[in-house]
């Protein structure tokens, strides 16, 4: 009778055990899915959500394909994991280690970015010397880093870059437009480095008299993006051209990457002058208009921000603006 009771309660623990065996195993695969890899845990910024290629996490020694996900440091389930070489930091950025045997183009690849968009984002980091333990930014999303500068706002960088205002805004989610601060670093999605161009005006040829000034009103003679000056006055005040040419662009609506309705001229030696942010182009790509001609009139269209209201976007392209101040 002993025997046969002894036999039972060893059956019975090995049924047992082998039922918490399987719990275990079914709650803690359950708890992996819901809290490890759900992507509302702590922001690490490993990546967004678009814009990334696929990749092999190889998590718990099966091979598996999927995106990079939100987890966080603490989490990881062993040393030797290739997320454990990542350190992550605000804003959407995070810190890679270099692990040996890496190469930059690879690393871009596993990333989903472009080779550039590592380069651009680390202006000292040398290709063919690369160093394992070595640290570099990787950012969530092909394009560049935007250091903020004074009196910048995030629509004047939008158009600098050429890009949407929501673009920047859904790549930053964690950016507050109105506390914008100068020396803060943003991303700007799908962009290249956009140079600084005081250098390269200082060196444009002087053209004295060739320009005549494209309307009349309020000249703020403050150079800016794109070698142009704003000048003021009411919507519908006549636009002319300010030298003669050939109209190679003329849009009559739209956003135009902040420029609104704008009329762009070639001229006969080699320059171009924009006239943006117009109420009304009178012109048509293929019209040939001679200096003084007009062209369009002042308006408020596109992206127009500050006291000017409404006002004329002046540019020259391919010499100095005279009507800088």
């Amino acid at each position: 009778m002993t025997v046969v009771f002894v036999v039972a309660m060893s059956a019975f623990n090995l049924i047992f055990i082998g039922y918490l065996n399987q719990s275990a195993r079914i709650f803690g695969a359950d708890l992996l899915n819901q809290n490890l890899f759900r992507e509302n845990l702590t922001y690490a910024g490993l990546a967004s959500a678009e814009g990334l290629g696929m990749v092999d996490a190889g998590f718990g020694g099966e091979a598996r394909e999927t995106r990079f996900i939100i987890i966080e440091s603490d989490s990881l389930l062993n040393s030797g994991n290739p997320l454990s070489n990542i350190l992550p930091t605000r804003g959407g950025l995070i810190i890679y280690k270099i692990q040996k045997g890496d190469n930059l183009s690879r690393i871009a690849a596993n990333f989903g970015i472009s080779l550039n968009t590592i380069l651009w984002a680390n202006n000292d980091l040398k290709v063919n010397s690369l160093k394992p333990g070595q640290e570099i930014v990787i950012l969530p999303v092909t394009g560049v880093l935007h250091q903020v500068q004074e009196e910048e706002t995030l629509e004047s960088i939008a158009v600098k870059y050429g890009v949407t205002l929501q673009r920047i805004l859904n790549t930053n989610p964690v950016l507050v437009p109105a506390k914008l601060s100068a020396g803060a670093t943003i991303i700007i999605p799908d962009s290249s480095p956009v140079r600084n161009n005081q250098s390269s005006l200082a060196n444009l040829p002087s053209l004295p008299g060739y320009f005549s000034i494209p309307t009349t009103g309020w000249n703020w003679g403050k150079l800016h993006n794109y070698n142009a000056v704003d000048i003021a006055n009411a919507c519908g005040t006549p636009v002319y051209a300010a030298a003669e040419g050939l109209v190679v662009e003329a849009f009559s609506g739209g956003w135009n990457d902040g420029y609104g309705i704008y009329v762009l001229i070639e001229h006969p030696n080699g320059t171009k002058t924009k006239y943006t942010h117009n109420e009304k182009n009178l012109v048509s790509v293929g019209d040939y208009v001679l200096k003084g001609d007009q062209i369009a009139t002042i308006g408020n269209t596109g992206f127009t921000d500050g006291p000017t209201g409404c006002h004329l976007h002046f540019e020259v392209k391919g010499a100095k603006n005279p009507f800088a101040k």
